[in-house]
């Protein structure tokens, strides 16, 4: 089930992807203090990027991560990159280690994880980033995606099931 809800999320990021053209892909966002479609788009490639670059290692390391800011241009390579990781990340699960940081000391350390979990967050997250480009579009003008994007499934559920609820 987590690897569908990811499928979908990373899916309709795609789609979305697919309908803008490079300059709305781009654009700055006033509301988003100035960061882009595309912005957003990178950040949520790279998370997941670290996940499967730490899969074999068995430590995901989000505050290293290298950052592709081409891909916040190139809406083709964003969805090349999106295609790509959907290929990729239907994966065992396994006990890693999340690397942290420890602000007051600036050092660094790891806690327990495991590959499952790192996909559920970054499930969460990517829904979070989509709803930030939601925020984007409405502030574009542009209507290209339906009242769930970006809406996390707990939510929708609630949501339908109060509907029903009202119409009983």
């Amino acid at each position: 089930m987590i690897f569908k809800q990811i499928t979908h999320q990373f899916q309709a990021l795609a789609t979305l992807l697919a309908l803008l053209n490079d300059e709305q892909f781009s654009q700055q966002i006033s509301h988003l203090g100035n960061a882009s479609i595309g912005g957003h788009t990178r950040h949520i490639i790279e998370l997941l990027h670290c996940v499967l670059r730490g899969y074999n290692s068995g430590e995901v390391d989000y505050i290293n991560r290298y950052r592709d800011f081409n891909l916040e241009k190139n809406r083709s390579m964003a969805m090349s990159a999106i295609a790509d990781l959907i290929n990729k990340f239907l994966l065992p699960d396994k006990k890693m280690l999340l690397k942290t940081e420890e602000t007051d000391e600036e050092l660094t350390s790891c806690v327990s994880t495991t590959y499952f979990r790192e996909i559920v967050y970054n499930t969460e997250h990517t829904i979070h980033h989509l709803a930030l480009i939601k925020v984007a579009l409405l502030e574009m003008k542009l209507d290209l995606v339906d009242d769930n994007f970006g809406m996390a499934y707990s939510t929708i559920k609630f949501k339908a099931a109060a509907m029903q609820a009202c119409s009983a």
